[in-house]
């Protein structure tokens, strides 16, 4: 930057020659320190609701599905399922039956999703579910499952006999926002009509290799992990995550212009300035990267002290929780995860205006 960026921090620094150009200035720093603060902290809460809600799904979802590629149901026999266990990183694995169904617990209804599991042993709802219906663990009323018969057909004068119905008793509610009840196989099927099929695979083990479960399964089974499974959440978060910087980013643009001004008002104050550096040899480039360098300086010290700050509060409330969130969550207090990529796009982004809003500025110096 040289002599150049010399004159800049002095303008900086030292008093201008009218009062309001120091406000302006101070001003422009200021907004750019609480939006790149605003920034930071906006962005670590988003993060901290995301980890909530990954931690939800990833504790209740498996780390791979199979699914055949055609048709519904399958026969999990034979030697892909028997020799997928012996696999590296495999802890278990087993077919589960899934479909949606009616539901009815007392005078209330709805449609929910029933799930057969060899290992289940009592009936067990999700939160989602029993905030819907009223279900309490502690009652004995019993929640009814419906389904259509397969083996009986239609009849409008008694609908009640083409459905096939089971009934059990909640006996424990799972934490989960999808509305789900859980039931031991036999119940599943017995309410499904399926002898020994079922909807889907499921392997968990953190280091099983997808690629070599997609290799032993072939082209008529479909492998999908945890993100597959869920596509439409995950590139849900992508998206509202880059809204809600754009949008934040938009703000400081606007907040920046606050520098154009001010530096509009410098170049003008700073006129003589202008001709005493031409009389000494300075070139039109030097003045013009003078004052650049001045109102990017102006823009970089917001930044650090948005970045400070920013920082400052993320940290506070990762450690204390003082902020608390109202109403009955998972969590007591606004959930924050601090990440130095936010951090690296915060202080790229806000540089980035400060220079552009520069580059503005400086073409008020005429030749």
């Amino acid at each position: 930057m040289g002599v150049s960026g010399f004159i800049a921090g002095r303008y900086l620094f030292s008093g201008k020659s009218r009062s309001v150009i120091s406000w302006i200035s101070g001003i422009s720093a200021a907004g750019m320190a609480v939006g790149t603060a605003a920034l930071i902290v906006i962005m670590s809460v988003y993060n901290g609701f995301d980890k909530i809600i990954r931690d939800n799904l990833d504790a209740n979802t498996p780390d791979m599905v199979i699914k055949p590629v055609s048709g519904k149901t399958f026969e999990a026999s034979g030697e892909p399922f028997s020799a997928v266990a012996g696999l590296a990183g495999v802890d278990s694995a087993e077919g589960v039956l899934e479909e949606t169904v009616a539901a009815r617990y007392g005078d209330r209804q709805t449609i929910t999703r029933v799930r057969g599991l060899e290992g289940a042993w009592q009936c067990s709802v999700s939160s989602a579910l029993a905030q819907e219906l009223g279900i309490k663990t502690y009652f004995t009323d019993q929640l009814a499952l419906f389904f259509p018969s397969k083996s009986e057909s239609f009849s409008m004068a008694n609908p009640a006999a083409s459905l096939e119905t089971i009934k059990m008793r909640p006996k424990e509610i799972l934490q989960s926002d999808e509305s789900l009840v859980v039931v031991p196989m036999e119940k599943a099927r017995e309410l499904l009509h399926i002898d020994s099929e079922v909807t889907a695979f499921e392997i968990y083990g953190h280091g099983a290799s997808v690629r070599q479960v997609r290799e032993l399964f072939g082209p008529d089974f479909e492998v999908l992990d945890k993100y597959q499974q869920h596509p439409a959440v995950y590139k849900m978060m992508r998206y509202e995550k880059a809204a809600i910087y754009m949008i934040l980013i938009f703000v400081v643009l606007i907040v920046a212009f606050n520098i154009f001004g001010s530096l509009s008002m410098l170049i003008i104050d700073k006129t003589g300035d202008i001709e005493t550096l031409r009389s000494i040899g300075a070139d039109q480039a030097m003045v013009r990267r003078t004052f650049w360098l001045e109102g990017w300086f102006v823009s970089l010290l917001g930044l650090v002290i948005g970045l400070v700050a920013g920082i400052a509060l993320v940290l506070v409330q990762q450690y204390t929780g003082i902020v608390k969130m109202p109403g009955n969550y998972l969590v007591n207090a606004y959930p924050v995860v601090l990440k130095w990529t936010d951090v690296l796009l915060t202080a790229g982004g806000v540089a980035a205006i400060g220079a552009l809003v520069s580059t503005i500025s400086i073409k008020e110096i005429k030749k």
